[in-house]
């Protein structure tokens, strides 16, 4: 089963449990379990793509950046030095906060991704209306929103088009004055009077009243979506257990510095 059949609102449930449960944990060999299921499960449900693959790339190249930084910098008591290069000296406890750090960093930012990527943002703003009673003004308001950030960007592309036009000869980029302002203020401009419009039209519909609206499109929860959840629920919770079991978990309250 795809993840984009799931309800968007149960998605997100299952998504703040794994990042509560990866900012709560600070070993890495239970952050490393739940990288792998996290990652495994995105293999079975198919996913991942090309476009999702190059996503994670900046990701890895930050996650590996906050791995030696950690490695080599990190404040540790009675640390044991491991490798030297250069002027970088390695320790084994600065080692484990990078690879906490590095894990959970991935962890998170693979479900985010997953996330993102296969939730429609109409399909989760009327799964909060339906599911969560949010307000249906601050829904279509952040709705909104979203949707003025491709329209800035072809704004963007006119203005340019116009200075391009007014100016008929191309300076070379060295000798390009910056002049951000001659964008940013007309963009600005343009897209207060556009939310001045949508402002309005919404208050005509009544979007300010908390009347009793009906909807054409409906997301419904279904017992899928529960047993999505309670199995999220369920898989971190077996992994804390274990790696408790283990002896391997740093907990939350346990946790005072490596």
């Amino acid at each position: 089963m795809y993840m984009r059949h799931f309800n968007p609102t149960a998605k997100l449930l299952a998504n703040f449990i794994i990042v509560m449960a990866s900012l709560m944990v600070f070993d890495p060999y239970t952050m490393i379990i739940l990288f792998g299921v996290c990652f495994f499960f995105a293999l079975i449900t198919k996913s991942f793509n090309r476009k999702n693959l190059k996503m994670i790339i900046p990701l890895v190249c930050f996650a590996f950046g906050m791995l030696w930084m950690n490695a080599s910098f990190a404040r540790v008591e009675n640390p044991e030095i491991i490798a030297n290069l250069g002027p970088l000296t390695f320790t084994d406890k600065g080692l484990v906060v990078g690879l906490v750090l590095f894990f959970r960093i991935l962890t998170i930012g693979v479900t985010s991704i997953l996330f993102t990527f296969n939730t429609e943002p109409d399909a989760l703003i009327l799964s909060l209306i339906k599911q969560c009673r949010l307000n249906p003004g601050i829904a279509y308001g952040i709705l909104t929103a979203l949707r003025f950030l491709p329209s800035m960007e072809s704004d963007l592309y006119l203005i340019n088009a116009a200075h391009r036009i007014r100016s008929s000869k191309q300076k070379k980029w060295y000798k390009k004055k910056n002049s951000w302002y001659r964008n940013a203020i007309p963009l600005l401009a343009t897209n207060i009077r556009k939310a001045e419009r949508v402002a309005i039209a919404m208050e005509s519909r009544g979007f300010q009243t908390d009347m009793k609206r009906t909807y054409y499109r409906t997301i419904n929860w279904y017992k899928k979506d529960t047993l999505f959840v309670f199995g999220t629920g369920v898989v971190v919770i077996s992994i804390i257990l274990f790696s408790a079991h283990m002896g391997w978990l740093i907990g939350f309250k346990r946790w005072q510095g490596f």
